[in-house]
């Protein structure tokens, strides 16, 4: 078993995994779910959460991007095991474009692929939220709230025009 240090402060034990539908970890990531195609988000999937889960916090973020690690979607107050294109009514919380909802993968065309993060956090209740968060405010609602986590990557690198 491995165990992770999460940034709420907390030692869990690695049961969950996630998957994106169609690619494997470090896989480079197709078009469609970028600025550079029809900018939806990857069909997700993820098992192993612990019986007590009431909730799921997703995030997708860039951790190579140019200024600082850049949030691309969160969604929280989740209760499914799936998210797809098809999936309605999520909370969402704002992206790093100043966007609620999903913000596609838009690396500078002249960088290398960047590593596009994908997580899911495991809750023992919801998150008592009025209004779309940011990052930051909904790690300090997950505090203590925090039972399980799960992360993948995929790549992208744009192609020069």
């Amino acid at each position: 078993m491995r165990w992770l240090w999460l940034s709420t402060g907390a030692w869990l034990q690695a049961q969950m995994q996630i998957t994106i539908e169609g690619y494997k970890e470090g896989d480079l990531l197709g078009r469609e779910y970028t600025c550079d195609g029809a900018n939806v988000p990857p069909t997700l999937t993820w098992q192993g959460a612990p019986p007590e889960t009431q909730a799921y916090v997703i995030r997708m973020y860039d951790p190579d991007a140019p200024a600082d690690t850049f949030i691309h979607w969160i969604v929280y107050n989740y209760t499914g095991t799936s998210l797809s294109l098809q999936t309605k009514g999520l909370a969402q919380g704002y992206n790093d474009f100043g966007n609620i909802g999903y913000g596609g993968p838009c690396p500078p065309s002249s960088d290398p692929a960047h590593r596009y993060v994908i997580e899911v956090y495991a809750l023992r209740k919801p998150l008592g939220l009025s209004s779309p968060p940011t990052w930051d405010k909904l790690l300090i609602a997950m505090k203590d709230k925090v039972a399980a986590h799960a992360s993948t990557y995929v790549r992208y690198k744009r192609q020069k025009r």
